[in-house]
């Protein structure tokens, strides 16, 4: 016959497996804040940006409408007298963030890099060195992740965005699934740019940025090479930049510009990664499924306390000796015991970057321990 405390200690064990089925991949970011500049009046490449900006705003609104986000979107543009290094400065400095929300800052404008291979972003007034920019973002308390995507030109000074480039037009739709793997699922930072330095960032007024077109349809797409049902930043990356070097190659550039690009070496358009972010190790219990744990586990200790008082009684009917009887009430404390810190590593999981399938399954090895020993003891 089942001795009382071994069944407490299966009912334990059958608590941890509830609670891992109830697991939920993506953490909730509560907020992402999106800051978009955009030099949307630049005689040379304004429509092509004002293209980029279409597709940025849909993405974001399928942010808000897909996952459990709000997006709170500034937008800077130089035809607002706006789209300035002081004000990107300014909208950084004020960022009031969680530990779990998202920056997402994206710019669509020129871009280039001097002699000693320093790349910026041309802001109106002034250029905005990328490094000043990512030292200016670094200084800011950050959340859970940060994403910085900018769509410019990376080669010399004396060089710009040659328009008037035609291709094919496609505008993507994400599936709720990659938005929450791609928002929800890292952390880190992200500093992705449209081309390597030395190069252009080629675009037109029908289909905007190569590389923001190549971006999105490489989220509709679905990259995921591996199959794990996990879309990583770094299979989005490399299939954006499959794409933008693809159209690359089919683009018929005219005379004028294959000239320029072959005294400049430039041969293709590649998106660079300066940094990525890793995704979340484990998963995150969010916090409807918390109270769902709550519940589960205030049940397991309430049944516990109700079995351990009965078969408490049941022994003294039997008139069994104190040593048994203490030893079966330590042995019912310290199962009730290890319950309550299963439920605390649950709860404090979140915070402190641990995996809950790892305390479930500590706190079943554990379970496993106590039992093995009393079958030993008492066999």
């Amino acid at each position: 016959m089942i001795t009382s405390v071994k069944f407490v200690g299966l009912l334990s064990c059958l608590a941890c497996l509830l609670t891992s089925l109830i697991f939920v991949a993506p953490s909730e970011a509560q907020t992402v804040h999106a800051l978009l500049v955009l030099m949307d009046d630049d005689p040379s490449i304004g429509n092509s940006v004002k293209v980029d900006k279409t597709r940025i705003r849909q993405l974001l609104d399928l942010v808000q409408n897909e996952t459990p986000c709000e997006v709170d979107t500034t937008t800077l543009l130089s035809s607002k007298d706006n789209a300035t290094r002081e004000e990107i400065v300014r909208w950084i400095n004020s960022l009031s963030t969680a530990a779990n929300d998202v920056v997402f800052i994206y710019y669509s404008g020129h871009g280039g890099m001097n002699h000693e291979r320093q790349t910026f972003l041309a802001t109106q007034g002034k250029y905005f060195y990328r490094t000043d920019l990512v030292k200016a973002i670094n200084s800011a308390r950050l959340p859970r992740l940060t994403m910085l995507i900018t769509d410019c030109c990376s080669s010399l000074v004396r060089s710009s965005v040659q328009p008037g480039l035609q291709s094919s037009r496609s505008v993507a739709r994400p599936a709720q699934q990659i938005l929450s793997n791609l928002f929800l699922e890292h952390k880190g930072f992200l500093h992705l740019t449209s081309a390597s330095e030395g190069q252009y960032a080629w675009g037109s007024p029908a289909t905007g940025g190569w590389f923001t077109r190549g971006l999105i349809n490489a989220m509709n797409s679905d990259p995921d090479k591996n199959r794990n049902n996990f879309l990583s930043w770094e299979e989005v990356i490399a299939k954006a930049r499959e794409n933008t070097e693809k159209t690359f190659k089919q683009t018929t550039f005219t005379r004028q510009q294959l000239a320029d690009m072959k005294r400049q070496g430039i041969t293709s358009q590649t998106p660079k990664a300066y940094m990525t972010p890793t995704p979340l190790s484990g998963f995150i219990l969010n916090a409807d499924k918390l109270s769902v744990v709550d519940l589960l586990f205030a049940a397991v200790i309430v049944i516990t306390f109700g079995i351990a008082r009965r078969s408490s009684q049941k022994l003294r009917e039997q008139r069994a000796g104190r040593t048994r009887l203490s030893s079966h009430r330590k042995k019912v404390a310290t199962v009730v015991g290890l319950e309550l810190l299963i439920w605390l590593g649950l709860r404090m999981s979140p915070f402190l970057g641990v995996s809950p399938w790892l305390v479930c399954l500590g706190g079943l090895v554990a379970l496993i321990v106590i039992l093995s020993r009393k079958d030993k003891r008492y066999a």
